[in-house]
């Protein structure tokens, strides 16, 4: 399977806030989010300036050979700064359960070496069964999953270190 990342030009800003809806859709069936008179979700779309602005966040699209397969935005997390936050995570429906989010795992963890976590959405069970999975597998089920407020919400945490 050819899977692949790629840095996001700061010239695809648009196109990602465009993709962000299509992933705020998909939160919305947890979040019991509605769209705005205009049909869109709203996001505090200058919110992800801070992906091109900022030397310790990093804006990925995922490829499936040459076909967009969706997005990940990572960062340093910002109470701890010396661990890495999938701030962000989106596959494309059509690529689902055909190991692309699995492997575009493994390249950002490849790219960025070192302690991780994941948070996930208390009510996301679909989220969590798929990174409980795809962590356990990379790392030989070594992570730790715990439950923590982040911002304003109950989330999970999954945790885990991987060295290249």
């Amino acid at each position: 399977m050819d899977v692949s990342l790629r840095a996001i030009e700061i010239k695809k800003r648009q196109m990602l806030g465009n993709l962000f809806q299509f992933y705020l859709y998909e939160l919305s069936a947890y979040l019991k989010w509605n769209p705005n008179d205009d049909g869109l979700f709203q996001f505090h779309s200058p919110s992800l300036n801070k992906y091109w602005e900022k030397d310790d966040h990093f804006p990925y699209f995922i490829m499936h050979g040459d076909e967009l397969a969706g997005f990940a935005l990572v960062r340093l997390y910002p109470e701890t700064q010396s661990v890495h936050d999938i701030e962000q995570f989106f596959v494309f429906r059509k690529f689902k359960g055909q190991g692309v989010g699995r492997q575009a795992l493994k390249h950002l963890v490849n790219a960025h070496p070192g302690q991780w976590q994941i948070r996930v959405l208390l009510e996301n069970t679909p989220a969590l069964k798929f990174w409980t999975s795809a962590v356990g597998r990379m790392t030989g089920e070594r992570y730790t999953l715990t439950t923590d407020i982040d911002v304003d919400l109950l989330m999970y945490f999954i945790f885990f270190n991987v060295e290249t």
